[in-house]
């Protein structure tokens, strides 16, 4: 009995081990409450085999039953489920609490965010998309707080300047570092003295990102060196999924305007005041002024500014097919923008491709290849003040000359006085074009290794490549006498930066408390920069613009090549303690060789910590409570290198303008072959909490910076020196601020109708504690504006972006001294209460959906910077300005004479007042240049599931888009958010310097999205 029971057992044993190891096919649909959810991770637990639902939020895997499947989503509570039958439905519950969300840090490694004794904050693809930017850079506005991004203008391909809680360098690279998928690409912008430029990050399609973290302050990038002290945008691309194989295509168009045009007067026509002695006034209509006499009722008069723009048209077109399997995903994508900009004959065209592929080799072997190819395509204008400049041509024409009739009958250019010595404008769009090509890789190449469980290897080579032609023409027939022959002044650059990145990391739980991260790596950069400088004068044929068309004996020729190699060596020790407190060290040595060797190699590191208090000490409350608390802090420093080619003086081939041809000392500008490496030191502490079943959270950020023995380029020195510029090392920047992030979930998760607020809140002060010598500001003179009159300034114990410009002299007592003549004398001084940098910032933006429709809009609210408004400067010079129409008045300008007497001289307001004196103040020109815009509201409806269930496509949506719809100020000029002259004038820079350029732009799009 006991011999059956015994084989009766083994038999029952052996059947049920049979019925459970059976491999079944499992389907099933996973779903939140207000519907399916495309791409959530099923994996089978304890193995690698895994898969991801699809548009309809279905899943199939097999399996074994007994086996755990766990379903996981960002943003969603983890689900295990055993298998007892084949088919499992899920659904998933949101978790929107900060304990498990994961962000991209430094050199592309997932961190639990809770671990993070920084700032950090993430946008998702959805995010950056609304609003719908071309410039990658512009689709942060507004959207994270301490980030401050101001454009150039409305310009085709107009560059953006991105500062992260302000600037650390007087003259120095005030932008932060831009990593995409764990490497370092080029951001540089040009010159944008003459022509407008764009900023090299506007090359990637914001449709192949994925998400992008800002790590702000050297805190969060201490691991990445030299670039890292103004922070770092990590930006993560698009990749395939397995399981999951779809092709998107999304396109719009766009119709822009410009925001507006100055107010002009056109009671005065064409012609210059000449005074008389013993009073009176002629006046000579051979002039291209307008100071002429009053203009006659019922003659027809042009607003030219207005006039000269037109409405910009952008087609934006974009495919892409992603796609994966057990052991590999593609993602493959191609896009083109094509914008025909608001000036006649501008246009910006940008075609990208990108391919990724990642391959499992082997279990332990993996390897991801990328590659993205970039075309763009500008044709500009010229702006500000420079030669040809579009709107300073405009103001050489009065209102009652017709600046659109500029050739006579055989087609030549014809000026409209006596020795005209400007082109016209729309003759120079014709005939002068000025563009920009440039053809860019950017590629990587990498592979991980996985060791063990514990242990991992991985190692990363990429190379960013570009090869940029630009050229400024002048035709032949120019009115411009030294160009009249025409003129050619091009380069061309030849940009390649290597990267090779290894990286070793093991994880293990030490105790049942207790685990612990480290990290340890090398890096090396390699950057090699071949430029070639041609211009020349007259071209031999006409309307052939080449080099080779030029005389030799007018030709000039200059080559230049950069090189800088960086090594360096880093680690990183976490220690975590029960999943609620921890502990974050990092350190990094670099050799630069851009540094003496004696000082080429330098140490910093950094330390921090975060505790999660609802957890260490279990005071997480019930229902509506509080639902989450964190504290952070963090100490770093971070080492910085100096620029290319400041160590050593360099030789010319002539002596002096007379002297016979020979080598030289330069004479201009002296190397230092001492300079020591400069250092940002940064501290910051926050908190980080949830409230009301986490549909409220709230973050702030108290931080603090010093950057000190600062490396200064270009530095005017007195002439005892024996040259007028130098590079040196002193000064100090100290940067305090604070941030913070507010997020409500207005609706319970469980409504049909959803609606999410978000308010971003910075506030930075940059103040220069200390520059070297007896300097008292420190400025570029590519800044400078419209006669001169003012550029941007560091100046000490005031902002970094403050302002120098012409000022009247006074006397101990602050009053201004007035002359003889009845005006004050101006010169050259500083700003010390100006700043351009906001007094804080307030992006709020809002998201509604309610069943298939959606509602999304943000409204960027910009408070307390000033703006010099070198615009109206020059509409005064030329008598085109509106306020110039009370010329013949008179005025007392208030101060006192020699004598310390109250001033009672009268003045008219002539061409001498307004040239001479009031255009040239520049007190009359600093505003408040506070401003409230909405940067965008955004309408979109998904087409229904029962209609697409009918059709071959899984989503189809429709948006209308408008941008910079209204803007609330009080700035007297046309658009308070200005940068004169782009993201090439580094230090101070031109944030908030209006000269004569291209406003933004105003605009609706039209698009559509389809996924099959």
């Amino acid at each position: 009995m006991k011999k059956k029971l015994v084989i009766l057992t083994i038999l029952c044993f052996t059947l049920t081990v049979n019925f459970y190891s059976q491999e079944i096919t499992v389907k099933g649909k996973v779903s939140d409450s207000s519907g399916e959810l495309l791409g959530v991770s099923v994996l089978v637990k304890g193995t690698t085999k895994g898969t991801s639902t699809d548009f309809n939020g279905v899943y199939t895997i097999k399996a074994v039953k007994g086996d755990v499947l766990l379903f996981s989503y960002m943003g969603y509570k983890t689900k295990e489920i055993i298998i007892s039958k084949s088919l499992l439905n899920v659904v998933l519950e949101e978790d929107s609490n900060a304990l498990d969300e994961v962000v991209v840090t430094s050199f592309g490694i997932k961190r639990q965010k809770k671990s993070l004794g920084y700032a950090a904050q993430a946008l998702k693809s959805e995010e950056l998309l609304e609003g719908n930017q071309n410039n990658l850079v512009n689709t942060l506005q507004g959207k994270v707080s301490g980030v401050t991004i101001t454009s150039s203008g409305g310009a085709p391909g107009a560059s953006s300047v991105i500062m992260i809680r302000g600037g650390t360098s007087i003259t120095g690279n005030n932008q932060p570092l831009m990593i995409v998928d764990g490497l370092p690409i080029d951001n540089s912008t040009d010159s944008s003295l003459e022509v407008a430029s764009t900023n090299r990050a506007s090359d990637l399609n914001p449709e192949d990102i994925e998400s992008i973290t800002v790590l702000k302050g050297p805190a969060a990038a201490a691991l990445y060196g030299i670039q890292a002290a103004e922070g770092a945008v990590i930006i993560t691309t698009k990749r395939g999924r397995e399981g999951v194989s779809k092709v998107f295509l999304s396109s719009s168009l766009s119709v822009d305007n410009i925001i507006g045009t100055p107010s002009i007067q056109r009671n005065y026509g064409k012609g210059e005041q000449i005074p008389q002695v013993g009073g009176g006034v002629i006046y000579n209509d051979d002039s291209p002024l307008s100071w002429g006499e009053q203009i006659p009722s019922g003659t027809k008069t042009y607003n030219h500014i207005k006039d000269f723009y037109t409405t910009g048209v952008t087609q934006n077109h974009f495919l892409s097919y992603s796609g994966g399997a057990a052991k590999s995903n593609t993602y493959f994508s191609i896009g083109n923008l094509a914008n025909e900009g608001v000036i006649p004959t501008t246009s910006y065209d940008k075609t990208t491709f990108r391919i990724t592929q990642n391959s499992k080799l082997s279990e332990k072997l993996t390897l991801g290849i990328s590659g993205n190819y970039i075309r763009t395509n500008i044709n500009s204008t010229r702006q500000g003040n420079a030669t040809g400049g579009s709107i300073t041509s405009l103001l050489n024409y009065p209102s009652t000359v017709n600046a659109k009739d500029y050739e006579d009958a055989d087609g030549a250019q014809k000026g409209f006085y006596t020795g005209q010595e400007f082109d016209n404008v729309y003759w120079s769009l014709e005939n002068s074009p000025n563009t920009n090509e440039l053809n860019r890789f950017i590629g990587s190449l990498g592979l991980d290794y996985a060791i063990n469980k514990n242990l991992n290897l991985s190692y990363k080579f990429g190379a960013d490549i570009y090869d940029q032609h630009s050229r400024r023409i002048t035709a032949n027939g120019s009115l411009n006498d030294t160009r009249s022959g025409g003129y050619i002044s091009q380069y061309e650059r030849l940009y390649k930066k290597y990267t090779s990145n290894f990286i070793a990391t093991y994880d293990t739980q030490i105790s049942s408390n207790f685990e612990l991260n480290l990290l340890a790596g090398n890096t090396i950069e390699d950057s090699n920069v071949k430029t070639d400088y041609l211009t020349g004068k007259d071209f031999l044929a006409p309307g052939i613009y080449n080099i080779s068309n030029i005389s030799k004996e007018n030709q000039s020729i200059t080559e230049r090549i950069s090189r800088k190699r960086n090594v360096g060596v880093f680690g990183e020790i976490k220690l975590g303690y029960k999943q609620a407190l921890f502990l974050n060290v990092t350190g990094r040595n670099d050799w630069s060789s851009t540094l003496p060797s004696k000082s080429r190699s330098f140490f910093y590191p950094s330390v921090g910590g975060s505790a999660v208090l609802t957890d260490l000490f279990n005071i997480k409350s019930e229902g509506n409570g509080l639902s989450y608390l964190k504290l952070r802090g963090t100490w770093a420093q971070v080492g910085k290198d100096a620029p290319i080619g400041q160590l050593e003086s360099y030789l010319v081939t002539q002596i002096n303008g007379l002297g016979s041809t020979g080598y030289a000392y330069n004479g201009v500008d002296v190397g230092n072959a001492a300079l020591e490496p400069e250092f940002t030191n940064s501290w910051e502490i926050g908190f980080d909490s949830n409230f009301l079943n986490n549909r409220v959270s709230f973050n702030a950020t108290y931080y603090k910076s010093v950057s000190d023995n600062q490396i200064l380029s270009d530095i005017r020195v007195p002439p005892t020196a024996g040259t007028f510029y130098a590079t040196l090392n002193g000064g100090e920047i100290e940067n305090k601020g604070i941030e913070a992030l507010l997020s409500v979930k207005l609706m319970p998760s469980t409504s049909d109708f959803q609606w999410t607020m978000n308010f971003n809140f910075g506030s930075n002060k940059t103040t220069v504690v200390d520059l070297p010598g007896e300097l008292k500001e420190v400025y570029l003179s590519d800044s400078w504006t419209f006669l001169n009159s003012a550029a941007g300034a560091g100046v000490l114990n005031a902002s970094l972006f403050s302002l120098r410009g012409k000022r009247a002299l006074k006397n101990d007592d602050g009053e201004v001294l007035i002359e003889a003549n009845g005006y004050p004398t101006l010169a050259d001084e500083t700003y010390t209460d100006v700043d351009r940098q906001p007094d804080f910032t307030l992006g709020v933006s809002s998201s509604m959906r309610y069943k298939n429709f959606g509602l999304s809009f943000l409204l960027d609210i910009v408070e307390g910077n000033t703006v010099y408004n070198a615009t109206a400067s020059a509409l005064a010079f030329y008598g085109v300005g509106a306020n110039t129409s009370d010329r013949g008045e008179t005025t007392i300008i208030p101060g006192v004479k020699a004598d310390g007497s109250i001033n009672n001289i009268s003045v008219t307001k002539d061409q001498v007042y307004y040239q001479d004196y009031y255009s040239r103040l520049s007190d009359n020109f600093v505003e408040d240049g506070s401003y409230t815009r909405l940067r965008y509201v955004s309408l979109n409806y998904q087409l229904g599931k029962n209609t697409i269930n009918r059709l071959p496509i899984s989503k189809l949506e429709f948006s209308l888009t408008g941008r910079n719809l209204v803007t609330f100020t009080n700035y007297s000029g046309v658009d308070p958010e200005i940068n004169a002259f782009g993201g090439g004038i580094p230090g101070a820079g031109s944030v908030g310097v209006d000269n004569l350029g291209t406003p933004n732009t105003k605009g609706f799009d039209l698009g559509i999205k389809l996924t099959f």
